[in-house]
């Protein structure tokens, strides 16, 4: 179901874990090519001007990572990648290493829901199906559906995705690798509708270039991903790369040893604009806001991610410090003051290393895409790292403790310890607050307060030039208005504040209209109610929660035969939405036309069988009952 603020839940599934033990002093090839070059790092960025990449600019074409491998270019290079956890981030969900996973049948239960799921194989392809039984052991219930895609992290797990003509929907049951097991996906504990979860930001992290119909969640064209490409493409990062490709048809040696700006390389970004590129997907958020006519893939590397899309946290201020110094070694929770494990970046500024960098470091610094390291080297890979700071004296521990260690003389294994995911069973993640020690306390700049024009909040990406740049007040509407939906206190009065300013000063703007169309609906103003929300329809505000609200407000004064006019608009804009369909089949009942609510409720029950009301008046209306 959408919402106002397109209502999202955030599912991370790259994540690494601590592999096998490495040699004490070995450092990786990288390492000592950076040492006998005397490059740090975290001079990137800083020691050379920050280039400017013609490719970043709107209208340059993509052209898909087949490009970037043909003509014997970076053959090797993408053939390598794709196996990569970025590179492999999604795929097809009936390859033999997904059948794999369910040799036989699978059942899991759901108590909450007292409901059945089973994964099975049939034929070349994989099924979820969820059933009911009675006190006998019979099935009430049951509705398969065939998974279509995979989406997750090479460490974590994976969730999976069926496809239901241009929509897309979550799978209510989730593969785990570190049990290996299957078990509920998050969030799905006694969920109403299992099957009608859309899938709507998933795919701009795990993909890249999915095509999404724009203000419908889970809707895509055909086909849903630009080039048909699975996992994370060469231009999510590098940019668009027709104007790449034109100049080397124009001088096919390339610019060898020189900085080519038809394609962005981010080692050659500043600090902040190549943190942006990684920030897209790997920094949480309370609210995610699109700027005023932006897309997610209007993004482009090497431009600032704040002219995109505006990314708001709840802060943490010095006088929550106790509370927060005793989170720290309980088990994580949602919904405390603990920041999460992936709000990575946010947790990498609470470190002395961000801070004493003065923003120098990057995700870049300690990470490589292409090529990451393996369980067997990431030891000694991510000591390297380190040593682009550090030396082996700065460890207070001898040499001979560490060695001693599983896996030994493992930095990040001690100073970045992993901790579970608030939310998320079976996972755990890096925690990238670099310490010093476990339990160290938080630094004072780990604590924030609300940005001057934005009460509650601080934007994450307003920084650097685009610090002072004012926020749009219909961005503010909306990231108040997720805040809320997250159930953050005291979000309520600034949102309306915020929208009586709006009423004033953008009386005509279809989010504001569906907002008071709202308020009023609450308020127990309907006819107000349906002259904000009738415009907001007007203005193309056709959200499903649009539909419900003005039907409800038109049946609330009478007009029940225009409520149910409009909640068929709704069935025709949103068909697979349980409380348009459901709210269409009371109001044939009030009009009393039975066959027609006879029909609905068919349909509803069609979508959604494991809705026992519903079966069982659909059963009475079969019989002729009321």
């Amino acid at each position: 179901m959408s919402s106002l603020g397109q209502r999202v839940r955030w599912f991370i599934c790259h994540v690494t874990s601590r592999g096998p033990s490495a040699a004490v002093v070995k450092i990786p090839l990288q390492g000592l090519i950076l040492l006998a070059l005397g490059v740090s790092a975290l001079a990137w960025g800083s020691k050379q001007r920050a280039a400017k990449y013609r490719n970043a600019a709107p209208g340059v074409a993509f052209t898909g990572s087949k490009s970037c491998e043909g003509a014997g270019c970076h053959e090797e290079l993408c053939r390598g990648y794709y196996q990569t956890p970025h590179g492999s981030s999604m795929g097809p969900a009936n390859v033999p290493s997904e059948l794999a996973k369910a040799p036989h049948r699978v059942t899991v239960y759901d108590q909450k829901a007292d409901r059945y799921y089973e994964v099975t194989q049939t034929g070349s392809d994989l099924y979820q199906t969820q059933y009911q039984l009675d006190a006998s052991g019979n099935r009430i219930f049951s509705s398969a559906h065939k998974l279509d895609y995979r989406i997750g992290g090479h460490l974590t797990g994976n969730i999976f995705v069926m496809r239901w003509g241009q929509y897309l929907f979550q799978a209510p049951v989730s593969y785990y690798l570190r049990p290996s097991r299957w078990d509920l996906a998050p969030g799905y504990e006694g969920a109403p509708h299992p099957f009608s979860r859309p899938i709507s930001l998933c795919p701009y992290c795990h993909n890249g270039q999915p095509e999404v119909v724009p203000n419908r969640a889970g809707v895509y064209r055909d086909p849903p991903f630009r080039f048909m490409e699975f996992g994370i493409g060469c231009e999510v990062c590098h940019g668009p790369g027709q104007l790449h490709l034109q100049e080397l048809g124009k001088h096919p040696k390339g610019r060898h040893g020189k900085l080519d700006p038809t394609i962005v390389n981010p080692a050659r970004l500043s600090p902040r604009l190549a943190d942006d590129i990684c920030l897209k997907c790997h920094e949480g958020w309370a609210a995610r806001v699109l700027q005023p006519g932006k897309t997610e893939l209007d993004f482009r590397p090497g431009t600032p991610l704040y002219e995109t899309v505006a990314l708001f946290k709840v802060p943490i201020t010095s006088d929550q410090r106790a509370e927060l110094e005793r989170l720290e070694s309980l088990p994580p929770a949602k919904g405390t003051v603990s920041t999460p494990m992936w709000f990575k970046h946010s947790l990498m500024a609470m470190s002395r290393c961000f801070h004493d960098s003065r923003g120098r470091l990057t995700c870049i610094t300690c990470h490589i895409i292409h090529d990451p390291p393996n369980a067997g080297n990431k030891v000694a890979y991510y000591r390297a790292r380190c040593f682009t700071c550090h030396t082996n004296e700065s460890c207070k521990l001898s040499l001979l403790e560490r060695s001693r260690q599983e896996p030994a003389n493992d930095c990040v294994g001690c100073h970045m310890p992993r901790k579970g995911v608030a939310g998320i069973p079976h996972s755990d993640d890096t925690n990238h607050r670099i310490v010093r020690r476990v339990g160290q306390p938080y630094p004072d700049y780990a604590f924030e307060q609300s940005d001057p024009d934005l009460p509650g909040l601080v934007c994450i990406d307003r920084r650097a030039e685009d610090a002072t740049q004012p926020i749009p007040p219909v961005v503010k509407l909306l990231a108040y208005n997720e805040a809320m939906l997250a159930k953050r206190p005291g979000m309520a009065r600034y949102y309306l504040e915020l929208l009586e300013e709006l009423r004033k000063s953008a009386p005509d703007e279809p989010l504001v209209l569906v907002s008071l169309g709202r308020k009023a609906l609450s308020d127990g103003d309907n006819a107000k109610a349906v002259q904000y929300l009738t415009r907001a329809l007007e203005k193309g505000a056709d959200y499903d929660t649009t539909y419900l609200d003005l039907s409800e407000a038109l049946a609330k004064i009478g007009q029940i035969e225009e409520s149910a006019k409009v909640l068929e608009q709704g069935v025709a804009a949103w068909p697979f939405s349980p409380e348009i369909q459901q709210a269409l089949v009371l109001r044939y009942m009030a009009l009393d036309r039975v066959e027609h609510a006879r029909d609905a409720l068919k349909r509803y029950v069609t979508l959604f069988p494991e809705d026992a009301i519903g079966r069982e008046a659909l059963e009475r209306a079969k019989e002729g009952g009321p």
